[in-house]
């Protein structure tokens, strides 16, 4: 059939219009049709045909409010459907095409008939689907040949309404493979383009994910699912939001279980059972953690978009569960970077925008904080979150919400008693370890010790009470080391004592639980139980440093020093830290931490042992550890999982990071003891301050050449050292936000773990500098000795035993005016340190002040300075010199049993109370 210019620029605008369903053009473009092409009688009438369906479908979704939103809550066992229209509406046009189909083509016959087949599948006949197999019964789906254009859309309609016609039938296997041909066929012709085409293409490519789910065949499903997303990458961007959601609700589940199933099955291969030699690259742990991160994104933008602020009375409960997943699946893969967990808390933040006094979002943003460093935030969000739950408790109608699933839980928004005591009991820790808050720490361990006697009683809770046990344990132990009362001192270490026997009786295999009891006998100097507990800890876990290294520090304290360098040789060769890593992983920044801390009193032990000459080397070799043990973690550099491209995220500006806090202080005026200002001072340091501890010089052999200048030479015995100006270090503080769910301000700010990872630095490091200086005194190497204060002052200034050691290195050079003043600037940075308050009774002793002498001395025997021997040894020497023999005897021999019961290192400088 030849057709005229003008007919078929009228038809190529004809299905241009038809192919975007433009319905109002219809009748024109059919009547003018017809007039240039009395032959396009079939194809007009199909045009009405879709343009009376298409508009009754429409006032069906009104009549019933019905729009795809329906779709979010779409299962494999249950896909909502469009609104069937009445018969009655569309016969009409029915039977008109059906009156002329003879007259038209064959190919238009074929297209008319499609139209037919969609229409008698949109209608409520009950033998709707007769229709529609009676329709296609004569069309071959897939044609031997493709068309192009509007045809092509038909084509794909074609096949979309052939699969939903054998779904309905029952034949899902059949209706799969027709709705597969539909993503063959796409695929192969990326260049149709059309609105029509999408729509039925997004049936397809919906149904047949949904359809292979129900089947159980995951790996099918997840190939559909990477269909879908393909082909929705290029649609409109608002194009079917909701059910986009619901597909990558349903893929980010598909993919989390892959990656279980290979964790569980993967001895060795990565192999994926039905995967093919091409698609095995996408089932490595690490494609599929990048996939599952790019879902995540792509499903809260598209949730986002069809989601608004819930009304009164209403629960975001799709927004909780999304949350939920992309929590449990950050569990799955692992914490990431310090980029990944950031990104993890502004998605919570992001979510607690469209959700409203959310405990459960509130939860997650509390983990979440505490795994990124975060602590200030996670107190506030601890805090909000103890206060709407008990909120809740209070306002909770009765017992059924006991029964609750959890997938009713968070269609409800209502927390567990489980989750509620999992959050005091994380509470207590972070109160404890990070913010160094013994009473808040206690509250919470005791609220959560409430909640599981009084509601998780039949419940299997052995880990959450062995952990509250414990923490409640540390707590009193921290309480009574800060404890200024000498008379509540006792009753709470043997509270502390009390808890982690009960925690040992929890778990007795539990190898922490023998350490922190352990840890509590040491530090009451109950020497030789404390032993036996700690052996008890190494017989179950024979690679813990820490253990080795209390029992190294128990040893000691019993002045077998030979048999504790032994015992820190054992523990370094159980430890891998200091190993060349061949297997792909590193061990954390932690353990090296508690690597360095054993080395270090190694070579206390050594230099005890051998002498102070001999300690020199050893001492050397600790300042190239510590390069490395605070150089940067490699969870903490790296781009983001999360950080996708073309993903553009609302209500979320560009992130600029700020700079990293400095490790070491910068210089500056102001220190009491200096006369002079400095000169040729020492880089030593500042390339971890430019590098947030990558790249710290090495001190050379003799410890000099790297320290600053003292001025003109002359007699090292005699001669009154005054170190020069230095400042402590910047590690930067930060102000809080006004509101606890409004995200973090687009500049970042270090967290307080990054914050508090720096302080540790720079103790770490003013301690090396000060054993150096300790040695150097020993060796009457006074010069040397101040050399090194003086970089442990530039280094750590507010370290009050940075002054303590000034005072020492004066008093050893007889200028006990000069090593007094020492002592109180040690005291004006830390008013209760011990050994400084003993050295200044010492002075007022010596010159003659008893009184003032006793009044320092007693205050701090009685304070924190209750286990000091030196304390006690010179309280003695008060009570003799004022004639009160008998309490001068009895301190005398308290300060000589401490003294024969004091380690070479205090356990509290050198241990951790909580293990990670």
């Amino acid at each position: 059939m030849n057709l005229t210019p003008k007919a078929q620029a009228i038809e190529r605008e004809f299905q241009n219009a038809r192919a975007k369903a433009n319905y109002p053009a219809f009748p024109e473009f059919a009547r003018r049709y017809v007039k240039h092409n009395k032959d396009g009688i079939v194809l007009a009438n199909t045009a009405l045909l879709e343009l009376t369906v298409g508009e009754a479908e429409i006032n069906a979704r009104k009549a019933q409010h019905w729009t795809l939103a329906a779709s979010l809550d779409d299962s494999p066992e249950s896909i909502a459907i469009s609104p069937l229209i009445k018969q009655d509406t569309i016969q009409e046009a029915v039977e008109k095409l059906e009156s002329v189909l003879t007259r038209g083509t064959d190919e238009h016959q074929e297209y008319a008939a499609i139209v037919l087949a969609r229409a008698a599948l949109a209608t409520d006949a009950p033998d709707r689907l007769q229709r529609v197999a009676h329709y296609l019964q004569n069309i071959q789906l897939p044609p031997a040949k493709i068309p192009v254009g509007y045809n092509f859309a038909l084509i794909i309609c074609g096949l979309t309404i052939k699969g939903m016609t054998l779904e309905a039938e029952g034949r899902i296997s059949e209706a799969i493979v027709s709705y597969d041909n539909v993503s063959l066929l796409v695929q192969s012709n990326p260049n149709e383009r059309s609105d029509e085409l999408n729509s039925w293409t997004e049936h397809a490519l919906y149904r047949t994910s949904m359809l292979k789910l129900r089947q159980g065949d995951q790996l099918a499903a997840i190939r559909s699912f990477r269909a879908y997303h393909n082909q929705a990458l290029l649609w409109p961007g608002s194009f079917r939001l909701a059910r986009r959601a619901t597909i990558y609700r349903h893929f980010s589940a598909a993919l989390s279980n892959s990656f279980k199933t290979l964790g569980q099955n993967n001895a060795g291969s990565n192999a994926v059972a039905g995967a093919g030699a091409d698609e095995q690259s996408q089932f490595y742990p690490a494609a599929l953690s990048l996939e599952i991160a790019q879902i995540h994104a792509y499903w809260e933008d598209s949730l986002y978009s069809v989601n608004s602020f819930p009304k009164a009375d209403e629960k975001n409960w799709r927004v909780l569960g999304m949350i939920e997943q992309i929590v449990e699946d950050r569990k799955l893969l692992g914490p990431g970077n310090d980029a990944d967990k950031r990104v993890l808390v502004e998605t919570i933040y992001r979510a607690s925008q469209k959700t409203f006094q959310s405990p459960r979002i509130l939860r997650f943003l509390f983990f979440a904080l505490v795994e990124l460093g975060q602590f200030d935030e996670a107190e506030l969000a601890l805090k909000s979150y103890l206060d709407m739950v008990e909120i809740n408790f209070k306002v909770k109608s009765d017992d059924a919400q006991d029964v609750l699933t959890n997938e009713q839980r968070v269609r409800l928004d209502i927390e567990s008693e489980y989750d509620i005591t999992t959050v005091m009991v994380a509470g207590s820790r972070l109160y404890g370890k990070e913010l160094a808050k013994p009473e808040e720490a206690l509250s919470c361990a005791q609220r959560a010790l409430d909640n599981i006697h009084q509601y998780l009683q039949h419940n299997d809770v052995k880990d959450l009470l062995f952990d509250v046990y414990k923490f409640q344990g540390i707590a009193y132990g921290l309480q009574a080391s800060g404890a200024h009362e000498p008379e509540k001192r006792p009753e709470l270490y043997a509270k502390a004592v009390e808890c982690f026997e009960k925690a040992i009786q929890v778990y007795p295999q539990s190898f922490d639980g023998h350490y922190h009891m352990a840890y509590q006998l040491a530090e009451m100097r109950e020497v030789t139980k404390a032993i036996l507990a700690v052996k008890q800890s190494l017989s179950l876990e024979s690679s813990h440093i820490p253990s080795w290294h209390l029992l190294a520090l128990l040893l000691s304290a019993q002045k077998e020093f030979d048999r504790a360098l032994s015992i820190c040789a054992v523990g370094l060769k159980e430890s891998e830290w200091d190993l060349p890593q061949t297997d792909g992983l590193t061990a954390s920044q932690l353990d090296g931490e508690e690597y360095l801390a054993l080395r270090i009193t190694q070579a206390a032990l050594h230099d005890k042992i051998h002498g102070a000459e001999s300690a020199l080397e050893p001492q050397e070799a600790l300042f190239a550890l510590y390069t490395k043990v605070f150089a940067p973690e490699p969870a903490s550099i790296g781009d983001s999982l999360y950080d996708i491209q073309n993903i553009r995220r609302r209500d979320q500006s560009d992130i600029e990071l700020g700079s990293s806090s400095t490790i070491v202080g910068r210089p500056r005026a102001g220190s009491i003891l200096s006369v002079r200002s400095r000169s040729g001072a020492s880089d030593i340091g500042h390339g971890l301050a430019a590098h947030n501890g990558s790249n710290l010089e090495i001190p050379k052999p003799n410890y000099a050449s790297s320290i600053t200048s003292i001025g003109s030479s002359g007699s090292k015995k005699n001669k009154k050292l005054i170190p020069p100006a230095a400042a402590a270090s910047n590690v930067g503080s930060a102000t809080l936000g006004k509101s606890l769910l409004v995200p973090p301000t687009t500049v970042l700010r270090p967290t307080t773990k990054s914050v508090q990872r720096v302080a540790r630095a720079n103790k770490v490091l003013a301690s090396l500098w000060l054993l150096s200086s300790s040695t150097f005194r020993r060796l009457d190497r006074m010069e040397e000795a101040l050399k090194a204060i003086e970089e442990a002052e530039r280094i750590d200034a507010s370290n009050p035993d940075v002054w303590y050691q000034l005072g020492l290195l004066y008093a050893a050079q007889t200028d006990s005016e000069t090593a007094q003043a020492s002592y109180a600037k040690a005291l004006a940075l830390a008013p209760y340190h011990a050994a400084s308050l003993a050295r200044l009774g010492q002075s007022y002793l010596q010159a003659g002040s008893v009184e003032m002498a006793e009044g320092v001395l007693d205050t701090t025997t009685k304070s924190l300075g209750w286990n000091s021997a030196e304390a006690w040894f010179y309280l003695g020497k008060v009570f003799e010199a004022s004639g009160r023999l008998a309490r001068a005897k009895e301190c005398l021999w308290y300060a000589l049993d401490l003294e024969q019961s004091r380690p070479i290192r205090e356990f509290a400088d050198s241990l951790p109370r909580y293990l990670a």
